[in-house]
Protein backbone atom coordinates (compact mmCIF):
# COMPACT_ATOMS: atom_id res chain seq x y z
CA UNK A 1 0.00 0.00 0.00
CA UNK A 2 1.28 3.35 -1.18
CA UNK A 3 1.81 5.83 1.83
CA UNK A 4 3.09 9.41 0.88
CA UNK A 5 5.33 11.48 3.63
CA UNK A 6 2.33 14.02 4.34
CA UNK A 7 0.00 10.91 5.38
CA UNK A 8 1.87 9.81 8.09
CA UNK A 9 1.37 12.79 10.61
CA UNK A 10 -3.12 12.77 9.99
CA UNK A 11 -2.75 8.80 9.80
CA UNK A 12 -1.39 9.04 13.46
CA UNK A 13 -4.14 11.57 14.92
CA UNK A 14 -6.67 9.75 13.42
CA UNK A 15 -5.26 6.56 15.34
CA UNK A 16 -5.48 8.73 18.19
CA UNK A 17 -9.11 10.16 17.87
CA UNK A 18 -10.79 6.76 17.48
CA UNK A 19 -13.53 6.67 20.31
CA UNK A 20 -13.28 10.17 20.78
CA UNK A 21 -15.32 13.27 19.13
CA UNK A 22 -12.51 14.08 16.85
CA UNK A 23 -12.79 10.97 14.87
CA UNK A 24 -14.45 11.79 12.21
CA UNK A 25 -13.04 15.54 11.97
CA UNK A 26 -9.94 13.46 11.36
CA UNK A 27 -10.60 10.69 9.65
CA UNK A 28 -11.58 13.15 6.86
CA UNK A 29 -8.15 14.80 7.36
CA UNK A 30 -6.72 11.57 6.70
CA UNK A 31 -8.76 10.85 3.79
CA UNK A 32 -7.76 14.18 1.93
CA UNK A 33 -4.36 14.46 2.91
CA UNK A 34 -3.22 14.32 -0.64
CA UNK A 35 -6.29 14.24 -2.62
CA UNK A 36 -6.87 17.32 -3.90
CA UNK A 37 -10.77 18.57 -3.02
CA UNK A 38 -12.52 21.78 -2.63
CA UNK A 39 -15.66 20.95 0.30
CA UNK A 40 -16.38 17.88 2.40
CA UNK A 41 -19.52 16.85 3.42
CA UNK A 42 -20.59 13.53 6.19
CA UNK A 43 -23.65 12.07 5.72
CA UNK A 44 -25.04 9.08 7.44
CA UNK A 45 -27.31 6.56 5.38
CA UNK A 46 -30.12 4.00 6.20
CA UNK A 47 -31.77 1.51 4.38
CA UNK A 48 -34.91 2.38 6.46
CA UNK A 49 -34.77 5.94 7.34
CA UNK A 50 -34.15 9.44 5.57
CA UNK A 51 -30.52 10.31 5.81
CA UNK A 52 -28.25 12.50 8.40
CA UNK A 53 -26.01 15.42 7.37
CA UNK A 54 -23.19 14.88 10.40
CA UNK A 55 -21.12 17.70 9.27
CA UNK A 56 -19.52 19.74 6.50
CA UNK A 57 -16.40 21.70 4.96
CA UNK A 58 -16.52 24.66 3.29
CA UNK A 59 -19.90 23.96 1.86
CA UNK A 60 -23.33 25.98 2.38
CA UNK A 61 -25.79 25.67 5.36
CA UNK A 62 -28.54 26.81 2.78
CA UNK A 63 -27.69 23.81 0.27
CA UNK A 64 -27.60 21.31 3.53
CA UNK A 65 -31.56 22.50 4.27
CA UNK A 66 -32.23 22.42 0.65
CA UNK A 67 -31.04 18.69 0.75
CA UNK A 68 -32.43 17.53 3.96
CA UNK A 69 -35.79 18.99 2.64
CA UNK A 70 -35.90 17.92 -1.11
CA UNK A 71 -32.94 16.67 -2.99
CA UNK A 72 -32.27 13.66 -0.97
CA UNK A 73 -34.49 11.91 -2.13
CA UNK A 74 -32.97 12.13 -5.61
CA UNK A 75 -29.28 10.92 -4.05
CA UNK A 76 -27.70 8.39 -6.05
CA UNK A 77 -25.41 7.62 -3.13
CA UNK A 78 -28.73 7.01 -0.88
CA UNK A 79 -30.34 5.00 -3.62
CA UNK A 80 -27.42 2.96 -4.25
CA UNK A 81 -27.10 2.13 -0.37
CA UNK A 82 -30.66 1.64 0.23
CA UNK A 83 -30.82 -1.13 -2.96
CA UNK A 84 -27.48 -2.46 -2.75
CA UNK A 85 -25.96 -1.57 0.78
CA UNK A 86 -22.41 -1.37 -1.52
CA UNK A 87 -19.54 -0.16 0.88
CA UNK A 88 -15.99 1.18 -0.11
CA UNK A 89 -14.85 3.69 -2.28
CA UNK A 90 -17.80 5.07 -4.64
CA UNK A 91 -17.29 7.72 -7.53
CA UNK A 92 -20.27 9.92 -8.27
CA UNK A 93 -19.54 9.04 -11.77
CA UNK A 94 -19.94 4.74 -11.05
CA UNK A 95 -23.78 5.86 -10.13
CA UNK A 96 -24.45 8.52 -13.17
CA UNK A 97 -26.19 7.66 -16.15
CA UNK A 98 -27.33 9.57 -18.89
CA UNK A 99 -30.96 10.04 -17.02
CA UNK A 100 -29.14 10.98 -13.50
CA UNK A 101 -26.98 13.79 -15.19
CA UNK A 102 -30.10 15.24 -16.30
CA UNK A 103 -31.64 14.69 -12.84
CA UNK A 104 -32.49 16.37 -9.70
CA UNK A 105 -29.15 15.59 -7.72
CA UNK A 106 -27.06 16.41 -10.34
CA UNK A 107 -28.02 19.01 -13.04
CA UNK A 108 -30.20 20.69 -9.59
CA UNK A 109 -28.40 19.87 -6.18
CA UNK A 110 -24.76 19.62 -7.37
CA UNK A 111 -25.34 22.66 -9.92
CA UNK A 112 -25.95 24.54 -7.02
CA UNK A 113 -24.13 23.86 -4.98
CA UNK A 114 -20.97 24.19 -7.57
CA UNK A 115 -20.14 20.86 -7.62
CA UNK A 116 -18.68 19.13 -10.50
CA UNK A 117 -17.60 15.47 -9.26
CA UNK A 118 -17.32 13.74 -5.87
CA UNK A 119 -16.03 10.79 -4.39
CA UNK A 120 -17.91 8.89 -1.08
CA UNK A 121 -15.97 6.60 0.90
CA UNK A 122 -18.84 4.52 2.52
CA UNK A 123 -17.96 3.01 6.20
CA UNK A 124 -20.14 0.61 7.78
CA UNK A 125 -21.76 2.28 10.39
CA UNK A 126 -24.15 -0.14 12.22
CA UNK A 127 -27.36 -1.72 11.77
CA UNK A 128 -28.56 -0.84 8.90
CA UNK A 129 -26.48 2.39 8.65
CA UNK A 130 -23.24 3.92 6.56
CA UNK A 131 -21.18 6.75 6.78
CA UNK A 132 -20.29 8.37 3.75
CA UNK A 133 -17.49 10.98 3.71
CA UNK A 134 -17.70 13.26 0.50
CA UNK A 135 -14.94 14.76 -1.21
CA UNK A 136 -15.95 17.24 -3.67
CA UNK A 137 -14.49 19.24 -6.60
CA UNK A 138 -15.82 22.18 -8.28
CA UNK A 139 -13.92 22.29 -11.61
CA UNK A 140 -12.16 19.31 -11.74
CA UNK A 141 -12.92 15.50 -11.93
CA UNK A 142 -11.60 12.76 -10.04
CA UNK A 143 -8.57 11.21 -11.54
CA UNK A 144 -8.77 7.05 -11.71
CA UNK A 145 -5.55 7.24 -10.57
CA UNK A 146 -6.68 9.51 -7.29
CA UNK A 147 -9.45 7.04 -7.03
CA UNK A 148 -7.68 4.01 -7.39
CA UNK A 149 -5.12 5.26 -4.40
CA UNK A 150 -8.33 5.39 -2.21
CA UNK A 151 -9.26 2.49 -2.71
CA UNK A 152 -5.53 1.15 -2.18
CA UNK A 153 -5.98 2.74 1.18
CA UNK A 154 -9.86 1.85 1.71
CA UNK A 155 -8.30 -0.87 4.58
CA UNK A 156 -6.76 1.60 6.87
CA UNK A 157 -10.48 3.92 6.66
CA UNK A 158 -12.33 0.82 7.58
CA UNK A 159 -9.89 -0.09 9.77
CA UNK A 160 -10.35 3.13 12.34
CA UNK A 161 -13.99 3.49 12.00
CA UNK A 162 -14.60 0.10 13.23
CA UNK A 163 -12.10 0.76 15.88
CA UNK A 164 -14.01 3.85 16.91
CA UNK A 165 -17.56 2.47 16.72
CA UNK A 166 -16.04 -0.36 19.26
CA UNK A 167 -13.92 1.93 21.40
CA UNK A 168 -17.56 3.63 21.94
CA UNK A 169 -18.91 0.43 22.85
CA UNK A 170 -23.03 0.68 22.94
CA UNK A 171 -23.49 3.46 25.07
CA UNK A 172 -22.72 5.64 21.86
CA UNK A 173 -25.23 6.10 19.29
CA UNK A 174 -24.71 8.46 15.89
CA UNK A 175 -28.65 8.40 15.64
CA UNK A 176 -29.05 11.61 18.24
CA UNK A 177 -29.20 14.82 16.20
CA UNK A 178 -25.42 15.89 15.73
CA UNK A 179 -23.65 19.26 17.09
CA UNK A 180 -21.21 21.49 15.67
CA UNK A 181 -20.19 23.42 13.05
CA UNK A 182 -21.74 22.14 9.72
CA UNK A 183 -23.89 19.34 11.68
CA UNK A 184 -27.46 19.36 10.92
CA UNK A 185 -29.96 16.96 12.01
CA UNK A 186 -31.88 14.56 10.44
CA UNK A 187 -35.25 16.19 9.28
CA UNK A 188 -38.92 14.28 8.56
CA UNK A 189 -40.44 14.89 5.98
CA UNK A 190 -44.46 16.08 7.03
CA UNK A 191 -47.32 15.85 5.23
CA UNK A 192 -49.53 19.44 5.16
CA UNK A 193 -53.49 18.95 5.93
CA UNK A 194 -53.49 20.72 2.54
CA UNK A 195 -52.22 18.12 0.82
CA UNK A 196 -53.92 14.67 -0.95
CA UNK A 197 -57.37 15.34 0.72
CA UNK A 198 -58.71 12.26 -1.40
CA UNK A 199 -56.36 9.91 0.34
CA UNK A 200 -57.64 7.78 3.98
CA UNK A 201 -56.07 8.16 7.05
CA UNK A 202 -54.27 4.86 6.09
CA UNK A 203 -53.19 6.20 2.99
CA UNK A 204 -51.80 9.06 4.42
CA UNK A 205 -49.42 7.18 7.33
CA UNK A 206 -48.23 5.26 4.36
CA UNK A 207 -47.79 7.77 2.47
CA UNK A 208 -45.80 9.53 5.38
CA UNK A 209 -43.69 6.45 5.84
CA UNK A 210 -42.62 6.14 1.77
CA UNK A 211 -41.25 10.03 2.26
CA UNK A 212 -39.59 9.05 5.46
CA UNK A 213 -37.44 6.68 2.98
CA UNK A 214 -38.92 3.60 4.25
CA UNK A 215 -39.02 0.38 1.75
CA UNK A 216 -42.00 -1.65 1.78
CA UNK A 217 -40.44 -4.30 3.44
CA UNK A 218 -40.70 -1.84 6.49
CA UNK A 219 -43.30 -0.25 6.03
CA UNK A 220 -45.02 -3.52 6.47
CA UNK A 221 -43.76 -4.04 9.40
CA UNK A 222 -44.61 -1.04 10.94
CA UNK A 223 -47.88 -1.27 10.31
CA UNK A 224 -48.49 -5.04 10.82
CA UNK A 225 -49.86 -5.85 7.09
CA UNK A 226 -48.22 -8.16 5.03
CA UNK A 227 -46.20 -6.66 1.67
CA UNK A 228 -48.88 -7.83 -0.50
CA UNK A 229 -50.96 -5.21 1.53
CA UNK A 230 -48.87 -2.51 1.19
CA UNK A 231 -48.69 -2.56 -2.45
CA UNK A 232 -52.44 -2.93 -2.99
CA UNK A 233 -52.39 0.41 -1.44
CA UNK A 234 -49.24 2.15 -3.54
CA UNK A 235 -51.46 1.43 -6.27
CA UNK A 236 -54.24 2.73 -5.20
CA UNK A 237 -52.26 5.79 -3.99
CA UNK A 238 -51.08 6.39 -7.50
CA UNK A 239 -54.52 5.71 -8.98
CA UNK A 240 -55.68 8.48 -6.50
CA UNK A 241 -53.01 11.14 -7.46
CA UNK A 242 -52.65 10.42 -11.13
CA UNK A 243 -49.16 9.35 -10.87
CA UNK A 244 -47.31 6.34 -11.68
CA UNK A 245 -43.84 6.44 -9.66
CA UNK A 246 -42.63 6.98 -6.35
CA UNK A 247 -40.52 9.60 -7.55
CA UNK A 248 -43.76 11.56 -9.30
CA UNK A 249 -45.09 11.02 -5.55
CA UNK A 250 -42.03 12.95 -4.29
CA UNK A 251 -42.38 15.66 -6.72
CA UNK A 252 -45.87 16.68 -5.67
CA UNK A 253 -44.53 17.16 -2.26
CA UNK A 254 -42.02 18.95 -3.06
CA UNK A 255 -43.93 20.96 -5.91
CA UNK A 256 -46.60 21.67 -2.89
CA UNK A 257 -44.08 23.04 -0.32
CA UNK A 258 -42.32 25.52 -2.91
CA UNK A 259 -45.89 26.63 -3.44
CA UNK A 260 -46.95 27.19 0.37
Amino acid sequence: MRMGSNIWAPLARAIAATGTDGHVDCLIDLIGADIEHDLVTVTRYSATQTPEFIKHRRFSDEMVRRYLDNYYVFDPFYASWRRERRLGILPLKRLADDEAKRGQYIAGFLAQSEICDEVGIMLADGGDWCLGIFLDRSTASFKDSEIALLDERLPVFEALHALDTKARGTEFSRTSAPTGPGASPRQEPTIPTSLWPELSLRERELVQLILAGHPTANIAERLGITVGTVKNHRRRIYDKLDITTERELFLQFFQHRADS
